[in-house]
């Protein structure tokens, strides 16, 4: 077979899909199986390079098919996303599955996700590298400079660097919902008050009269969810919980904590809330349009995927609302969790990253801080700047592919999702799903390996 037939084979090769279908954009992978699924896939408008042309197997590559369809078959995740970028093209870039279970809705590249702790990368690492980037903070400045209430407290000596590394010393989280409970159930002083009061579902606790109501109001400002408003003051509360909680020994441990108060840092040194920073400085002028905070102010709720069937604090189906409890009660816009976007982009924002700050054409950051941020890794080895790193010397607590390089840097999410970035290859790699929904008791997303299994394609994929 000479060069030029070999061309149009590949290229008749990842036609096939297409003519099979007749052209359409959507692919029924599976009939409608009632105990276990009605899994589909869609493939993206937006422009698909042949892998060949960046040095990559489209006959690999397409095997990450059959993983994501097992994902849905054996009830990892309703639907997800997948999209690799090599060497700045799109390769892969597909939607599987449906919003539920039950649902009939596709997932489509337009379907939005809640990122979980990604956000810490995608959104709150983003305000951080950006204000370094413009002299405003160092890594070696206290966080009590910008944040009066962690001084004189064990954690005044508490730098930015360390709250990066997770090596500050500060729990993995908080239960800040307990500062709005009444644990023994005390009776209400009238029936007036009932209609701004939400009782959980238990006999042993509900929600204080004062601190949470039905409706919005001048004083409850901070919305958790449909029909549930926290008082403004409750954020002073949330602080000064942080601020009086014992600090342990400064060794690694992975703490939401660190990164809520990273969020309270870039918003005191910015003056404005944090989602209106990003969307100022990377998002808007990068043409993100899927990509935000508390996405039911700009988004339809049929955009978006749910996370949870029944969450306790919140009495219902979480879809549109952050997932994660402690995020929530910091109003849904918080350092650690609460961005929600879609495969696509994600994608654009690491891509931004892996070009040392440019994006079409205009930069975001520095290269000397891409450089930096993306590179420099604590003692442990355990994590970079922000950024989660691998542990290939010890496969089983490795977050990434075994085949992938030690330079790699990403963050993974407690909904199923992930971003791994590989400076050596130029490969982008992004997974979301919602594995949490309807029940998050069970991660079968970690036991399975899906995940590390699809970035194991991607690698045996390069020539």
């Amino acid at each position: 077979m000479n060069k030029r037939t070999g061309f149009l084979f590949i290229i008749l090769l990842s036609l096939i899909p297409a003519f099979l279908i007749g052209g359409s954009k959507k692919q029924l992978i599976g009939d409608s199986i009632s105990t276990i699924c009605n899994d589909s896939l869609t493939t993206s408008t937006s422009i698909i390079t042949i892998p060949e042309k960046v040095g990559m197997k489209s006959i690999i590559l397409k095997r990450i098919d059959s993983i994501a369809i097992d994902g849905i078959k054996n009830t990892v995740y309703p639907g997800c996303q997948i999209l690799v970028m090599k060497d700045g093209k799109t390769v892969y870039d597909k939607c599987f599955g449906t919003y539920t279970y039950e649902g009939k809705e596709k997932v489509t590249p337009g379907t939005m996700y809640d990122i979980a702790s990604l956000t810490k990368t995608t959104a709150t690492l983003l305000a951080i590298m950006k204000l370094y980037d413009e002299g405003l903070l160092k890594l070696t400045d206290k966080a009590s400079q910008f944040l009066p209430f962690l001084q004189n407290t064990d954690k005044e000596n508490i730098t930015i660097q360390e709250l990066l590394f997770h090596e500050s010393g500060l729990p993995g989280s908080l239960n800040f919902h307990r500062l709005v409970l009444n644990v023994k159930n005390p009776a209400l002083d009238n029936t007036k008050d009932l209609q701004h009061f939400i009782p959980l579902n238990s006999k042993t606790s509900e929600y204080n009269k004062n601190y949470v109501s039905r409706f919005p109001t001048k004083d409850f400002t901070i919305q958790v969810a449909d029909s549930f408003y926290l008082h403004k003051d409750i954020h002073e509360a949330e602080m000064k919980m942080i601020a009086n909680t014992k600090l342990a020994s400064k060794t690694y441990l992975y703490s939401c904590i660190n990164f809520v108060l990273l969020k309270e840092i870039a918003e005191n040194i910015s003056g404005i809330p944090m989602d209106v920073f990003l969307n100022n400085e990377f998002y808007s002028p990068m043409n993100l349009k899927n990509i935000c905070f508390f996405p039911l102010r700009t988004h339809k709720k049929e955009d978006i995927t749910p996370t949870l069937y029944h969450d306790f604090l919140r009495n219902g189906i979480i879809q549109g609302y952050v997932h994660d409890p402690a995020a929530a009660f910091l109003g849904g816009i918080s350092g650690n969790a609460g961005l929600f976007a879609t495969s696509e982009d994600v994608a654009a924002i690491y891509q931004m990253l892996l070009n040392n700050g440019e994006w079409n054409g205009k930069h975001y950051l520095s290269p000397e801080t891409c450089k930096l941020f993306t590179t420099k890794t604590s003692a442990s080895g355990r994590r970079g700047l922000g950024f989660d790193k691998p542990v290939p010397s010890k496969p089983n607590n490795n977050p990434c592919s075994n085949l992938a390089p030690q330079q790699v840097y990403g963050h993974s999410g407690y909904t199923g999702t992930c971003t791994w970035v590989d400076p050596v290859n130029k490969i982008v790699y992004v997974f979301l799903s919602n594995r949490t929904f309807p029940n998050d008791g069970v991660n079968k997303l970690s036991r399975m390996g899906i995940r590390t299994k699809i970035q194991d394609i991607i690698y045996k994929s390069i020539k």
